[in-house]
């Protein structure tokens, strides 16, 4: 007669944790263990881990024939986090363990061939998802002391061979998390007008494309932006503690508040850039969600990938459409781009003269593609320091200073809005500015002097919004439109 046990566990698919009931039953028949429910390669494998990993801990493995089922079959199951409560349903089938060790938990973890109980990419995800239904998680030990981090009650199984007790261990205390000193921006000498479009871009949210010559100061430019942001707010830390779990990163400095930085290498493909492969993993694009993505060298990325980004970039998410359904990943980003202005990265350069001829700097500026340049708030133009000016580095205004602006800004545009709400004003980007006739007639005027679409024009008004507010002004006018002219053309002023 058969014998049956039903353990509760979990798959990831996307950046969410679904539930999985792996049905185990014990019967006659040829030996042997036999899994379905669209398993992948890596469940498949559970079978030769689940057989080792009993036999080292001194269980018998039955010489029957063990069927597993992992519920629901429309859902295709990744990931080696059923090697747990497959050899749990077994246990349980033959009387090895008590049954009622399965009632209300759920159980996620690889076992090794000593049958040691390892965490899994994703754990915290299944952690939220144990959490909301009010059940007990049980995994192996995590790594970098972040079970304690586990949202909701969380059990340790640390070897297989511990389930004869019929106990498992609490989480230990994490200890605190020692975070390491974000780069400053004292540091960056001179750059007082891209440290001021840094601090803008900041306090907006809004996407910043540098160009100059090498070494002047893009990169270290950009790296200083997240010492400027304001940190995770609560529902923003588990939103990324939830992708960066899922694709096996640390997490510790999400839940600490502060804000992703992903700086990907230009040979970065189209799936590692916003999200695929097999099993379906979310990109660098989701990866820098809450947070910042910096392309550095824009024009050697591959320029069909680069207009990947302008549909995350509008909609602020990722649809990958795979033969089993729609994958959905959230890309909330702050897009930070630089980029030479030729080949040789000399042009208007005043010091060292450019070999370039111009159909070559048309070839090479060109890659990046006006549709996804036209998406960037701010174009600016980086030029090399004097050297005096870098010799006085720690001297410029520090990212604390300029962090306190960004704050400020942020917390007056709150006020603002909640002012137009309560007064029943149209929430629209045109209202919000509430611009005078000398306001008007300025923006038109720069948007039919350097022929802007209509995408430039809302930007731009973006970026003078914004500019108001760090000066805790009600209405935009003509000189904070003007300002922001100025950093949406500057670059092409300099070609």
């Amino acid at each position: 007669m058969d014998r049956q046990c039903f353990v509760p566990s979990a798959t990831i698919r996307g950046v969410e944790a679904l539930p999985v009931s792996v049905e185990v039953s014990v019967g006659s028949g040829l030996p042997g263990i036999t899994i379905v429910g669209m398993p992948d390669s890596t469940v498949q494998e559970s079978k030769i881990r689940v057989r080792s990993a009993l036999r080292a801990c001194g269980f018998e493995v039955p010489p029957a024939r063990i069927s597993v089922n992992l519920s629901p079959s429309s859902l295709k199951k990744v990931g080696s986090g059923f090697d747990l409560p497959i050899a749990l349903g077994v246990l349980a089938c033959t009387g090895q363990v008590p049954r009622d060790i399965v009632a209300n938990r759920t159980f996620v973890g690889e076992l090794s061939l000593d049958g040691s109980v390892r965490e899994v990419n994703g754990l915290f995800a299944v952690a939220v998802m144990v959490s909301a239904q009010g059940g007990n998680l049980v995994s192996g030990k995590t790594t970098d002391s972040l079970e304690s981090a586990l949202p909701g009650r969380h059990e340790v199984l640390a070897n297989l061979g511990s389930l004869r007790m019929g106990a498992f261990r609490l989480p230990e205390k994490a200890l605190p998390v020692k975070m390491g000193k974000q780069p400053d921006f004292a540091d960056v000498a001179a750059h007082d007008l891209a440290k001021r479009a840094m601090q803008i871009c900041a306090a907006g949210g809004h996407a910043l494309f540098m160009m100059g010559p090498p070494g002047s100061g893009k990169t270290m430019l950009a790296k200083r932006l997240p010492s400027i942001m304001p940190l995770l707010d609560d529902e923003e830390r588990l939103e990324c503690a939830l992708v960066h779990s899922v694709c096996g990163l640390g997490f510790q400095h999400l839940l600490a508040g502060h804000r992703p930085f992903r700086n990907p290498h230009h040979s970065a493909t189209a799936a590692g850039l916003l999200g695929g492969g097999s099993p379906v993993l979310p990109g660098e694009v989701s990866l820098a969600h809450n947070g910042i993505l910096f392309l550095d060298e824009m024009p050697e990325f591959g320029s069909k990938t680069l207009q990947l980004l302008r549909q995350p970039m509008e909609d602020h998410e990722v649809l990958l459409a795979r033969a089993d359904g729609m994958y959905r990943f959230p890309a909330r980003f702050l897009l930070v781009g630089a980029s030479n202005p030729c080949p040789c990265g000399f042009l208007g350069d005043p010091v060292r003269d450019c070999t370039c001829t111009p159909a070559e700097v048309e070839r090479y500026q060109s890659r990046i593609g006006g549709p996804l340049k036209d998406r960037f708030d701010m174009m600016i133009a980086v030029n090399r320091a004097d050297p005096k000016s870098v010799l006085a580095t720690g001297s410029g205004m520090s990212s604390a200073v300029m962090r306190e602006g960004v704050l400020a800004a942020r917390e007056f545009a709150m006020y603002r809005r909640r002012s137009a709400v309560a007064g029943g004003r149209d929430a629209l980007l045109v209202d919000e500015c509430r611009l005078d006739e000398t306001a008007s007639r300025c923006i038109e005027r720069f948007a039919r002097s350097f022929g802007m679409s209509g995408r430039g024009i809302m930007k731009t008004l973006s970026v003078a919004r914004t500019i108001a507010d760090m000066q805790a002004s009600e209405r935009v006018t003509d000189e904070h439109i003007s300002e922001a002219v100025m950093y949406r053309m500057q670059d092409r002023e300099e070609r």
